[in-house]
């Protein structure tokens, strides 16, 4: 039997292909039950096979990740490499390379923001009180990750970043890991609780153990952010980069300074110097209390009472602008109006009457 040489084997353009069937080469029997191959007609075969199955590997691959596949019909060697870039996946495979652009696939992102300010031992929560939601996002399909992809229990970090971006969404991995605040010697973490290392649960999570115990008046802009970044691990290896996330910029302040924080909005039963104007002790907050007025529900019913004599008991002194503000922060208190049940009471005694 005689066999085309080994570049007749080797490259596909010398091949046919019909609906996804493969012709041999002319010179070629495979209709013979009693075919046996030398060891030199094995090394023909497995190079004639090789680049077909190559082609097939890559196309599929090719659809799975979106990429571009630039082909090589050079190179016979088959090699299987993955190779994780700062700013792009980039996985070779059989001399084909699968180059995906800008984008990453999967991305981890914050779906709620974090108060402007938040105070140190407290635990970090999201504004209104919410818990700190994190997901891994599929980008391409535009939806959280899949709860049966490996990477929807993957192992995340959260860490403090220092730092001031113009662009979230041109963060290079380099730039994020510079940012990083690093644990100074000799002091405690500047970020602590159960969950600054955390397992997602089918895609998402909820940070609900997690504070500061410093405040952030070291930092260069008095600001800081939350960063998400995955930990690398053998489940997500053969899988093309993560994209890191990033919080909006909030500053931290000592939970002592809480004492004295005015509340947005005020509730009914706050004292009155929790109200915008009027100081802790101050000259105000005497003067009110000695007028019974102790806690923002009583300011409110005196302004709808005698607004008049509530604005004298704050004395000559007080301005237009600071009176205003004093209104205008009682008037976000919103009391809950009580509904009203009628009650029937049934008479006590009766009497029955019965006619002849």
């Amino acid at each position: 039997m005689e066999f085309p040489d080994a570049k007749t084997f080797f490259c596909p353009q010398n091949y046919q292909t019909t609906s996804s069937h493969y012709s041999f080469p002319s010179g070629f029997g495979v209709g013979d039950s009693h075919l046996v191959l030398s060891p030199k007609s094995v090394a023909y075969v497995e190079n004639y096979f090789r680049p077909l199955i190559r082609k097939e590997v890559e196309a599929k691959i090719n659809a799975h990740f979106n990429v571009s596949t630039d082909q090589s019909c050079s190179n016979s060697s088959t090699s299987r490499e993955g190779v994780l870039g700062e700013d792009r996946a980039v996985v070779i495979v059989g001399g084909g390379r699968l180059r995906k652009e800008n984008q990453q696939q999967l991305k981890l992102r914050f779906t709620n923001k974090v108060p402007s300010t938040i105070y140190t031992v407290n635990d970090v929560e999201a504004e209104n009180g919410e818990e700190l939601r994190v997901e891994l996002f599929d980008v391409v399909n535009d939806r959280i990750i899949d709860v049966t992809h490996p990477l929807s229990s993957a192992r995340i970090e959260v860490v403090v970043l220092d730092r001031e971006f113009n662009d979230e969404e041109a963060i290079t991995q380099s730039d994020f890991n510079r940012s990083v605040v690093p644990q100074r010697l000799g002091e405690r973490p500047l970020l602590v609780g159960g969950h600054k290392r955390f397992r997602l649960e089918n895609g998402v999570y909820s940070i609900t153990d997690l504070s500061f115990t410093r405040n952030s008046s070291r930092c260069r802009t008095k600001k800081i952010r939350l960063g998400l970044r995955v930990i690398n691990d053998s489940n997500n290896n053969n899988y093309p980069t993560i994209g890191h996330a990033v919080s909006n910029p909030f500053r931290v302040k000592d939970h002592r300074g809480q004492l004295n924080q005015k509340r947005h909005p005020p509730k009914g039963e706050d004292e009155v110097w929790r109200l915008e104007g009027i100081g802790r002790n101050g000259e105000y907050h005497k003067r009110l209390t000695s007028h019974g007025i102790l806690y923002v529900d009583d300011f409110l019913k005196a302004y709808q009472k005698d607004s008049r004599s509530l604005r004298k008991w704050l004395g000559n002194r007080v301005s237009d602008k600071k009176w205003k503000s004093m209104v205008k922060h009682a008037h976000e208190y919103v009391p809950i109006t009580n509904t009203i049940v009628p009650t029937f009471d049934p008479p006590t005694s009766f009497q029955l009457g019965f006619s002849n």
